[in-house]
């Protein structure tokens, strides 16, 4: 969950529930919203024809012509149905021209497609539109901080443009998936630190992130690079589809090493157009924003009761809301959860993924970028919970590969998944993963004391 934020899955209503409580919620929703010029802009994206475009749709269409007499329109043949008002018959087949009706029926349902995919980028521009991102990275190179409804957007795209704003290059970055979330730049004290993270990261994220700061010659003198226990999960093996926005990036840097890339089909962002099509997705985008009272914007404000904040430095803070909803019980019962399943489905280790970044390592070592490795620490009671199953042999295989990377390169690994070797407890965790600042600075605390080694050894091979 923390790693797209809450989002209320209304899926099991079906499309017809979905779109018909849309209709009562554009009906009767009165708010001034309605009258903003913001809104206007999203509610033009209605204005394109809309049609069924699925079967629950379509039911849903024809009982709404049945409630009232049809409007005639030129082309459209209708017949009366007795006391239930208009039906329409057909478009076209009445007059025997089942060619002509059915390429209205197609130019109607590419019509209403394009409508659906519209909305769903205008209500929810952070996640599916190119140019979401860039009013926040924008704000944050002014040095203010951005409201958002929650963690469902492009997280990668905001990383993007934000480092191309950078006014100067920080110190250090860390990489990582969104255990490293709430890491803020305070949490190193004698460097300018800035939190890189990307939700769900995998292999390619690992290529794709360093390339960001290879094209726009930001590259730090240290990058942190956490390696967690799905990093080289293999393609095929997937069921989440965060990574996708992130490819184009990956097979930049694949260029640049000279590596052969995914195929890309396989790597193509399919599920990203499914979702922009859904009907479910825009019933969950519009009705968020009627019901919202606070709205995605700019701001000098550290505290929201209803919106996540994004801060200059890469790190997040969670609304009042989320606060209410993260409680110990609730990260009890999510740890247990997750440790049920990944006790039969321990990590695997993709080749490719390993061969790749070990090339990445060495462009790294290359453009004179000291790297450390750190694993980020699960929830003690996620921890004990796997003990003795394949999983932990898994996670010594992934601990394995850091090693060997390591002792390759000459890095220096800080962290462990074993949350005890850390210091973190289980009041510090929402979830089996996703830590506070309180587990955080322990690690932190780990890279500032190895620091003044890593300034010996970054002497040594200057020429």
């Amino acid at each position: 969950m923390a790693e797209t934020g809450v989002r209320i899955d209304l899926a099991a209503n079906g499309t017809a529930g979905a779109v018909a409580a849309a209709r009562r919620a554009l009906q009767t929703n009165n708010r001034s919203l309605f009258r903003s010029s913001r809104f206007a802009k999203r509610e033009a994206v209605f204005a394109a024809p809309a049609v069924a475009v699925d079967a629950s749709m379509a039911a849903a269409v024809v009982a709404d012509a049945t409630a009232a007499p049809a409007v005639e329109a030129p082309g459209v043949a209708t017949t009366a149905a007795g006391k239930g008002g208009w039906k329409f018959k057909s478009i076209g087949a009445a007059a025997g021209k089942p060619a002509q009706y059915a390429l209205m029926t197609l130019l109607l349902l590419t019509a209403g497609m394009a409508g659906v995919w519209k909305a769903n980028v205008a209500f929810a521009p952070e996640m599916y539109d190119d140019q979401g991102m860039v009013p926040v990275a924008a704000a944050h190179a002014e040095g203010k901080n951005y409201a958002v409804f929650d963690l469902n957007l492009n997280i990668r795209r905001w990383k993007e443009e934000l480092v191309a704003r950078f006014a100067s290059t920080p110190d250090v970055v860390i990489l990582g998936a969104s255990h490293w979330q709430e890491a803020h730049a305070g949490l190193v004290k004698s460097e300018r630190m800035f939190n890189g993270h990307v939700h769900r990261d995998y292999w390619e994220d690992l290529l794709g992130v360093v390339e960001v700061y290879a094209r726009n010659n930001r590259m730090p003198k240290r990058m942190i690079i956490a390696i967690r226990d799905y990093q080289f999960k293999p393609l095929e093996d997937r069921t989440d589809y965060l990574w996708e926005p992130g490819i184009p990036n990956y097979r930049k840097m694949a260029d640049r090493l000279g590596l052969p890339k995914e195929d890309a089909w396989k790597t193509y962002p399919w599920q990203r157009m499914k979702e922009r099509l859904s009907l479910t997705m825009l019933f969950n985008n519009v009705t968020r924003w009627f019901n919202a009272s606070e709205y995605p914007h700019a701001t000098a404000e550290k505290h929201f009761e209803h919106l996540d904040i994004l801060l200059p430095d890469g790190s997040i803070l969670w609304s009042g809301d989320h606060r209410a909803i993260f409680t110990q019980e609730r990260a009890k019962r999510e740890a247990l959860k997750l440790a049920d399943y990944d006790r039969q489905h321990p990590p695997k280790i993709d080749k490719k993924g390993v061969e790749a970044f070990d090339a990445l390592l060495g462009y790294l070592k290359k453009q004179g970028v000291q790297v450390v490795l750190v694993h980020p620490p699960f929830n003690p009671i996620f921890y004990d919970a796997v003990k003795g199953s394949p999983y932990i042999a898994a996670l010594d295989h992934v601990r394995g590969v850091a090693k060997d990377m390591a002792a390759k390169y000459g890095l220096h690994i800080i962290g462990d998944f074993d949350p005890a070797k850390v210091g973190c407890t289980p009041g510090q965790y929402i979830d089996a993963e996703h830590s506070n600042p309180a587990c955080l600075q322990n690690i932190f605390n780990e890279y500032e004391t190895l620091l003044p080694q890593l300034k010996r050894e970054a002497r040594k091979v200057k020429p």
